[in-house]
């Protein structure tokens, strides 16, 4: 009985390790040892985003005004000014009075109704007030970019509808396939900047456009060839490969890269585009400062927990189909 008391006296005193804590003896002083007080440092978060938002600022963006989903985009008929009998007519010498040719301003609508995208994740009071990561920032700014991702997935997805195309599936981006969009859109009259939105491994890597400071060599293999379009060069195409180690601009032709750009046959093929803003067009609301993403969060009390929403609506489209040129290429 003396000995049950002590051992419940003990663990009254001394916690749940009772009368058996460590003695003092002459070992180091090590975490093994001083354990009891030992925390844990948190680090900053490490949240896995996608790419997401390349397409918004390249394309056409135009927001729903209150009272519809809506939006119009009134596209106008090209115009051929050399024709006899509606294009510009030139008046013989001394016959300026002679009436003008007659023509019509033809305009086709693309109308674009909104619709929603969204995505939402459940956190329960516990897993919020447990993780010492700002949980429901991190939580929110995740799904945010969800939807941007899924945005530049469908608007990429556009692509492969372009009239236009350069490039071949057995090889990779070569600067002449470039020079051929460019070509493809000027001869159609679309209007500058434009910008070329390709896959990563469509600019770097073996079969990408950084391959052209290679010597022409042979394709085929696991070689995505080259032509030699920058060997030798040491201007701005060497600065932004080997120094900044991105390109940003080239032949005027402003390039970004996503992994939101579609297959083609298979995953070893990408289909980039190259396009003036004019080629796509997207009607949204804009929820603030010409954001289209809506963050809204909803409590379950009943439940002890907190729903976060991301919102989008928009609807995007094709505007005019010749200012836009589909790079397809290989990339493994």
């Amino acid at each position: 009985m003396y000995h049950l008391l002590n051992k419940i006296q003990g663990y009254t005193q001394n916690g749940p390790m009772g009368n058996d804590l460590q003695a003092q003896d002459n070992t180091v002083t090590d975490v093994g040892v001083a354990a009891g007080g030992l925390g844990t440092a948190i680090a900053s978060a490490i949240v896995q985003f996608n790419k997401g938002n390349v397409m918004g600022p390249l394309i056409t963006m135009v927001a729903a005004p209150s009272g519809t989903s809506t939006v119009r985009f009134p596209v106008y008929t090209k115009h051929t000014p050399s024709d006899s009998d509606h294009g510009v007519k030139e008046m013989a010498s001394g016959a300026e009075e002679t009436i003008a040719n007659l023509t019509n301003i033809e305009t086709t609508a693309s109308d674009l109704t909104v619709l929603r995208r969204a995505i939402r994740a459940e956190i329960t009071d516990l897993a919020a007030h447990g993780n010492a990561d700002a949980l429901m920032t991190n939580a929110g700014a995740q799904l945010g970019n969800d939807v941007a991702k899924h945005f530049d997935e469908e608007v990429c997805g556009h692509f492969d509808s372009f009239t236009n195309a350069v490039g071949t599936s057995t090889e990779g981006l070569y600067f002449l396939d470039i020079m051929d969009g460019v070509a493809k859109l000027e001869a159609n009259d679309a209007p500058r900047p434009y910008s070329a939105v390709l896959h990563p491994q469509q600019i770097y890597g073996a079969f990408g456009l950084s391959n052209e400071f290679n010597t022409a060599a042979a394709t085929g293999g696991s070689y995505g060839g080259s032509k030699g379009a920058f060997n030798g060069m040491a201007g701005n195409a060497e600065a932004q490969f080997m120094g900044a180690g991105f390109v940003t601009s080239l032949a005027g032709v402003n390039f970004y890269t996503s992994t939101s750009v579609p297959d083609g046959s298979d995953a070893t093929m990408k289909k980039g585009g190259m396009f003036a803003r004019t080629a796509l067009g997207c009607g949204y609301i804009d929820f603030g400062g010409g954001n289209f993403i809506q963050m809204a969060a909803e409590r379950e009390e009943a439940y002890a927990k907190t729903t976060l929403v991301a919102n989008a609506y928009y609807a995007k489209a094709i505007l005019v189909n010749a200012h836009g040129v589909e790079v397809h290429t290989e990339i493994s």
